[in-house]
């Protein structure tokens, strides 16, 4: 003679409106003693803001709730409230990857900087800098900048002149005597999230060198707005 119903749910009565599903350690809740909506269960993953917007107004309930922190933005359709509990999610998340260029702008920040690393900072993210010491920035004036750092053999000395500006006597690798000027500040404007390129972030950085010897110096970038 076989079962009607092959699953056998035990329970504890509570109280005349609650109830208590007991399950042993070594068992799982088959998920056909769920009634229909709620064994439903999916996790969808967008790729773009425009995307999870159309998902979202697609799939959402009167109790979804939408959550973020700095490394996702999540949708759960089906969110538990005190008057509803569900027991499979349902969720829809947007994953908040940094750009490259952003993620390499935020890598260089707060450590000392070798020659080298400075200028391969400034040629790579050279068409994001959009102001030098407060004024609109000719990408070749960047350039500029990187390839004579470049040419730098030795450093005779450093100051600050009246416009704050850094100032470095210099010898190149032609043997000639030059005086370079660094700037102070330095803007960068820049995507910061994949999902969403249009979204700039502009960060104004401060310079800080150091001559460690004759013949080579670090730069530390200090930005006082990331966070």
């Amino acid at each position: 003679m076989q079962r009607e119903n092959e699953y056998v749910v035990p329970s504890v009565v509570m109280s005349n409106e609650q109830r208590a599903v007991i399950v042993h350690k070594d068992y799982m809740l088959a998920d056909g003693l769920l009634k229909e909506p709620l064994r439903n269960r999916y996790l969808i993953d967008a790729l773009d803001v425009d995307s999870f917007i159309g998902l979202v107004n697609e799939y959402k309930e009167p109790n979804s709730k939408l959550f973020f922190d700095d490394k996702s933005i999540k949708c759960i359709v089906d969110f538990n409230t005190k008057d509803k509990a569900e027991f499979c999610e349902k969720r829809i998340g947007l994953n908040l990857v940094y750009t490259p260029f952003y993620r390499s702008f935020n890598e260089h920040l707060e450590r000392n900087l070798s020659q080298r690393e400075f200028i391969f900072l400034l040629k790579s993210l050279f068409m994001y800098i959009t102001k030098i010491d407060g004024k609109p920035n000719d990408n070749m004036d960047v350039i500029e900048l990187a390839q004579s750092l470049q040419a730098v053999k030795k450093f005779d000395s450093i100051q600050k002149n009246t416009s704050s500006k850094i100032s470095l006597d210099v010898e190149i690798k032609s043997g000639a005597k030059e005086n370079l000027t660094l700037p102070n500040k330095i803007t960068f404007k820049l995507p910061i999230y994949e999902a969403d390129v249009s979204l700039m972030g502009e960060f104004e950085v401060e310079l800080f060198v150091d001559i460690k010897n004759d013949s080579e110096f670090s730069i530390k970038l200090v930005c006082y707005t990331a966070e």
